[in-house]
């Protein structure tokens, strides 16, 4: 579980983003609570346009670089155009589904504590020990992308005619043009902040209840383990029912707010990773050894993500599974008992990372996954030399 000063930090930065305009949450004074302000919210949607008219700028110096016949620059600044659809799905969660992510983070406050204070007993060493390395890489988290921000925010003072930053477009001698720049320069030095201050917030809230909810739902609600963290009175079928059902309902808020881009995702790093594999392939010589390897390491990062993610829903699926398994193997001492949790557990599905019911990672999916884009390389390669 996490300790209180842990989620004080994570609330609090929370709330910090929402100051800059990358969320628009702000916490309740005196409790571990986060809320909807909607003037933040207005302001979230005016970065949100703002985001929005950058990266179609970024895709017309694509089609500039394109048609000038500049593959180093096409390259590199159409990979990262690919990769700006996971900034626009991190502002789209803020903004479309804040309620969720709010109701998100406070239930899992109220039932995180609920389970420590009556079945969790004094942490031990092993359990500490993965506090600690969790606090470590949400601290990480939250370093790495305020210097991300920081050191974008220099790169537009110190490289102005970089080409992903507007003013490499205005001319040395416009009109007022040191009056434009001047209004560049301040929106080139702001944007990152709550762009990160957004896309780590998201992450922070993935990491955490991946790390913490995923494993204690796999491992202290199946019977038969031998080894637990929880007391054994979590395992009497009254308490079952209920830290399970309130698992379902908690994981169901979850999918509501993250369901709906697990598809837009997978499809973003499936296409990175076709365009940087074709691309290494076909041009390899024809480009600088610059280009080169951002391709290759764009395509191996994306790759082992994607896999990271597939292969951590496919195990919730799994055992998941194994947990019902567990509870109908096992004999609770009275047979009315057994037949109530029959009937309960019939009518339980295992929980899954999902969209619906149109898109459910299970356990092959990362085999799918790694399948698909090796077909799909040799297609593209094969229909383009054709």
């Amino acid at each position: 579980m996490l300790s209180k000063r842990l989620l004080n930090t994570i609330l609090s930065f929370a709330n910090y983003a929402g100051k800059i305009g990358g969320t628009p949450y702000k916490r309740d004074k005196g409790s571990m609570k986060l809320y909807c302000d909607q003037r933040r919210l207005q302001f979230l949607r005016c970065i949100t346009l703002v985001e929005a008219i950058w990266i179609l700028f970024v895709y017309y110096q694509c089609i500039r670089f394109k048609l000038e016949g500049n593959i180093d620059g096409f390259n590199s600044l159409f990979t990262f155009f690919i990769g700006s659809i996971i900034i626009i799905i991190a502002f789209l969660i803020h903004n479309l589904y804040h309620t969720d992510l709010v109701g998100l983070v406070n239930n899992y406050v109220h039932f995180m504590y609920r389970l420590e204070d009556k079945y969790m007993p004094d942490l031990d060493h092993r359990s500490t020990k993965s506090m600690k390395a969790l606090e470590f890489l949400i601290w990480y988290l939250i370093i790495s992308m305020t210097a991300s921000g920081f050191l974008l925010a220099l790169m537009s003072i110190v490289v102005p005619s970089n080409p992903l930053l507007p003013t490499c477009l205005i001319p040395p001698n416009v009109t007022y043009g040191i009056i434009l720049k001047m209004v560049l320069f301040s929106l080139q030095m702001f944007i990152p902040f709550p762009v990160y201050g957004a896309i780590s917030l998201t992450m922070i809230v993935i990491v955490v209840y991946t790390a913490t909810v995923i494993p204690f739902f796999t491992n202290e609600l199946r019977i038969g383990m031998g080894q637990y963290k929880t007391k054994n009175s979590l395992r009497t079928p009254k308490n079952l029912m209920v830290t399970f059902r309130s698992f379902q309902l908690l994981h169901q808020i979850g999918m509501a707010c993250f369901g709906v881009f697990i598809v837009p995702c997978q499809t973003t790093f499936s296409n990175m990773i076709l365009f940087s594999n074709f691309m290494f392939i076909r041009h390899r010589a024809e480009m600088q050894p610059e280009t080169n390897c951002l391709l290759v390491i764009w395509s191996t990062l994306c790759l082992l993500f994607w896999m990271v993610v597939l292969e951590l829903g496919g195990r919730l699926h799994l055992r998941g599974r194994e947990v019902l398994k567990s509870w109908k193997l096992h004999d609770f001492g009275d047979k009315s008992v057994n037949r109530f949790m029959s009937r309960f557990r019939k009518s339980c599905r295992p929980l899954a990372i999902q969209f619906g019911r149109t898109y459910v990672i299970r356990r092959l999916s990362v085999l799918k996954f790694i399948r698909g884009l090796t077909v799909g390389t040799f297609r593209i390669l094969l229909a383009v030399d054709e």
